[in-house]
């Protein structure tokens, strides 16, 4: 019985896993992800790399769990003429994973190849048309970017409340912003960018 529910959680993890694998490979780079609120299915870029971890470690546990209780059948499958360690089937998959750790390493062909297309994909999604005021903004809080585009930081706060936000506070993050009035971090900095246009710069 035990054996029935460690075989369906492994299951579960590898699905999980697998599909979680998927959309880190294809999602975009983290600086247009974070910026642009990108998600997929719902889920936004940090949920699918918390999914992606929590079930790869699941998958460790149960992964170990299942060799536990079927360590008699593991031990043939490595055992040979020779004793363990020694049948053709284990000499072979030891060869061939270890050859995939090295080409991946080193970025051989044809592991290149997978990791080329990757690149690909990620550069291929379009950047946003708003530039960004600083490498990874929407971590910033936004008194400081007030700051960089010019206006005061209680000024700040008043234009986002002006359009309907919800402010925390003038030191929360752009992205902490986004979140609690379910829109993207780059649609709040347009807010400010819009109405510093019409305000006194900051001397």
């Amino acid at each position: 019985m035990l054996r029935k529910y460690v075989s369906l959680f492994l299951m579960y993890a590898l699905l999980v896993m697998a599909v979680s694998g998927v959309v880190l490979y294809i999602m975009p780079p983290g600086r247009i992800a974070y910026w642009t609120g990108w998600r997929f299915l719902g889920l936004n870029k940090d949920q699918w790399e918390g999914l992606h971890t929590v079930f790869g470690f699941l998958m460790i546990f149960f992964g170990i769990w299942h060799l536990s209780l079927n360590w008699r059948s593991i031990v043939n499958y490595v055992k040979g003429k020779l004793g363990l360690f020694t049948s053709k089937e284990f000499l072979i998959t030891t060869f061939l994973s270890l050859l995939i750790v090295i080409g991946t390493i080193f970025n051989l062909l044809p592991f290149k190849v997978i990791v080329d297309i990757e690149n690909k994909i990620k550069k291929s999604w379009p950047q946003s048309k708003v530039e960004l005021p600083a490498p990874h903004a929407e971590l910033l809080p936004l008194s400081r970017v007030a700051q960089m585009i010019g206006i005061e930081p209680l000024e700040a706060v008043k234009i986002l409340e002006s359009e309907g936000l919800i402010i925390p506070s003038s030191k929360s993050t752009l992205k902490e912003i986004a979140q609690v009035n379910k829109t993207t971090p780059v649609k709040v900095y347009e807010m400010l960018k819009s109405s510093s246009r019409s305000l006194k710069p900051l001397k």
